[in-house]
């Protein structure tokens, strides 16, 4: 399961999450691409403080880009326990 597909299934996979339109999974996409080519997002397996103040640094909502990453990496943990 990609990430696009991950964000729109993610409010079926984790209790409490809700559903996203597609404007706002289009735009989680954006923002991941917008870090890494940005250097900013390395594939990095966990958000630490290097990484968060990174992102402070280069965005007034650096929130939502943390959030971003979250959501990136419960994709990925997601997709290693399915695997598994």
């Amino acid at each position: 399961m990609d990430f696009k597909e991950y964000l729109m299934r993610k409010h079926e996979l984790k209790k409490g999450e809700k559903k996203l339109k597609e404007i706002s999974v289009q735009q989680y996409i954006n923002r991941l691409e917008n870090m890494r080519r940005n250097g900013i997002y390395n594939e990095e397996k966990q958000i630490d403080y290097i990484l968060e103040q990174k992102i402070q640094e280069r965005y007034d909502d650096w929130k939502t880009y943390l959030k971003t990453i979250e959501h990136y990496l419960s994709s990925k943990n997601y997709q290693a326990n399915v695997e598994d």
